[in-house]
């Protein structure tokens, strides 16, 4: 189980530590109103993230229901759903120079993923209870992902597909 376990762990910290390096350059770019580079990393985040946001949506948070309230698990999926809409707004808002509050709120929202992020990637504990099977699938399909490399937005219409 350790093997398979550390397998896991490091798989899912190095996709968390991708999403906060790029959600970092995010914030640093918004705050240095340098808006091509901010929207530069959002279309990266877009094209980048989705591996890992269907695995969770699909897979790990589905795996985490015994471990947690109902509540928990929706909030997690909410907080996607907010980052999508943060990337989206980001990829699609007018060339520079955005408003300054335009900015700030960009850089509010970047924050809370930024959180988001850091408090996801402690939820790896809470798996401890599940079997050595469970988490050679979970791993399996983590790779599955991987491998298919959809965007954050096809992730975010394959979990609406997914029952839950």
């Amino acid at each position: 189980m350790m093997q398979v376990n550390n397998s896991l762990f490091n798989a899912f910290h190095e996709d968390h530590a991708a999403l906060g390096r790029a959600l970092y350059d995010l914030r640093n770019a918004l705050a240095a109103d340098d808006f091509r580079a901010a929207k530069k990393i959002a279309e990266k985040l877009e094209r980048e993230a989705g591996a890992h946001i269907a695995f969770e949506e699909i897979d790990f948070y589905p795996a985490l229901q015994p471990f947690l309230s109902d509540a928990e698990i929706n909030d997690m999926y909410a907080e996607h759903a907010k980052g999508l809409a943060l990337i989206e707004d980001i990829r699609n808002a007018e060339s520079a120079p955005v408003s300054a509050a335009t900015r700030q709120d960009f850089i509010n929202r970047t924050e809370a993923l930024e959180a988001h992020v850091s408090e996801c990637g402690e939820l790896f504990g809470a798996m401890g209870g599940l079997s050595t099977k469970e988490q050679e699938a979970l791993k399996q399909r983590l790779d599955h992902w991987r491998k298919k490399a959809p965007s954050w937005s096809e992730a975010a219409a394959l979990a609406r597909k997914t029952p839950q």
